[in-house]
């Protein structure tokens, strides 16, 4: 099984991007494209938190303020809004910068954080297929808000990406590879990890 660094995939790109977002994207891309297309139905309304881009009234950063940080939702949201070097999937037409995907529908943005699975045995869970696609999405609407005009866009293909097996650093043991499967999602398996690994 011919395998294709994602780390250097990134790398010749020059984007700002983790390894661990484009693996999660290929895993999970017939259900990411769903959320942004949940988006654009006229009745969609957003459950639970209202996310804005003024964190001033945000419960979880003012509970996290003595420790100097922005609670997880405000931290997706500040990339987004202040990233530079972004990849662009010209497939369907998704942002990655960081651990974020994100996307512009109508006048609502959604972005799609994606955990890397070295914090699964962090919080005590188990790896299970679940905990290894895991993402999180959040919607956005905010009339304050508009595209950014990034510094860098560098478009790739998820298409081709989903034609091959696409590795990176899954934990101290182990690299996830991901495996032929459909053409809107991986499947995937872990290796082990040569003694002289330095991604």
């Amino acid at each position: 099984m011919k395998q294709i660094s994602t780390e250097k995939f990134i790398e010749k790109l020059g984007i700002e991007v983790y390894p661990i977002t484009i693996i999660k994207f290929l895993l999970n891309r017939r259900r990411i494209l769903s959320y942004f297309k949940r988006a654009e139905n006229k009745n969609f309304e957003i459950r639970g938190t209202r996310y804005l881009l003024d964190n001033s009234n945000c419960e979880a950063c003012k509970s996290k303020k003595d420790d100097g940080i922005i609670c997880r939702q405000h931290t997706s949201i500040n990339r987004v809004v202040n990233g530079e070097n972004v990849g662009f999937d010209t497939d369907t037409g998704s942002y990655f910068y960081k651990n974020e995907i994100f996307k512009m529908v109508g006048n609502k943005l959604v972005i799609i954080y994606c955990p890397h699975p070295k914090l699964i045995k962090t919080i005590g869970e188990e790896i299970t297929d679940f905990n290894v696609r895991k993402v999180n999405p959040i919607t956005i609407e905010d009339s304050n808000f508009k595209m950014k005009n990034y510094q860098k866009v560098i478009s790739f293909s998820s298409d081709e990406l989903l034609k091959n097996n696409m590795k990176c650093w899954f934990n101290d043991l182990f690299s996830i590879v991901t495996l032929i499967e459909d053409k809107d999602f991986s499947n995937w398996c872990l290796i082990p990890n040569s003694k002289n690994h330095n991604t």
